[in-house]
């Protein structure tokens, strides 16, 4: 895998050599490594996320599990695609730590990032004349880009309904949760985690 990064240029062989030098010599520094023009071992990527003493490779979001700051978050070496960056608890994200130790990486939320992220929250109320307007205005309020919906109701007369948008940080959450546990015949709102888990039910974080 490695070697295929640096052969599509997604890693230079420069980034792989500072790496090295460190578990060689644990004695060298990171200043110690890098030109006096280059301040940082480690890069901001689009995505907002810093992959720790690389500068150059390339990083993307995890779909399976859609990680926004504020998680815990680890990253993965891929074969041609640079590194994946889960959630921590994501069932994929453990089952790569179990079978492909050797490709775990250091990564961290830029916190000058300035980027959206997509996150899915599923909430459930007993069914009535104009819910979806009423929660729709919940999220115009907030300013979310909602970029998927699914809405449900069973025989009981209870609506189940999922929105996908993007948001800035985890911690708007809180402040969508509670306003739409406030809507009338609402009665849970959640964010949706890996593996059909939930995440701030009634509210919380």
């Amino acid at each position: 895998a490695l070697h295929v990064a640096i052969g599509d240029n997604q890693i230079s062989a420069n980034s792989v050599a500072r790496r090295v030098e460190r578990i060689v010599n644990p004695e060298v520094t990171e200043e110690d490594l890098l030109p006096v023009s280059n301040e940082l071992a480690r890069h901001r990527s689009l995505q907002g996320v810093i992959v720790e003493g690389m500068d150059d490779v390339l990083s993307r979001i995890a779909r399976c599990c859609s990680p926004v700051p504020g998680d815990d978050i680890v990253g993965f070496v891929t074969v041609g695609r640079g590194v994946s960056v889960h959630r921590a608890d994501c069932l994929n994200a453990t089952t790569l730590q179990e079978g492909h130790p050797d490709r775990l990486i250091e990564v961290e939320w830029d916190a000058d990032h300035d980027g959206r992220f997509a996150t899915t929250i599923e909430l459930q109320a007993l069914d009535r004349s104009s819910l979806l307007v009423d929660v729709a205005k919940v999220l115009a309020e907030h300013g979310l880009n909602v970029i998927g919906v699914a809405t449900e109701t069973g025989d009981d007369a209870i609506a189940k309904m999922q929105f996908e948008f993007e948001l800035a940080d985890v911690s708007q959450l809180d402040s969508v949760l509670s306003r739409l546990l406030a809507v009338e015949a609402v009665y849970d709102a959640y964010r949706v985690l890996p593996g059909g888990g939930s995440s701030g039910s009634d509210g919380s974080a």
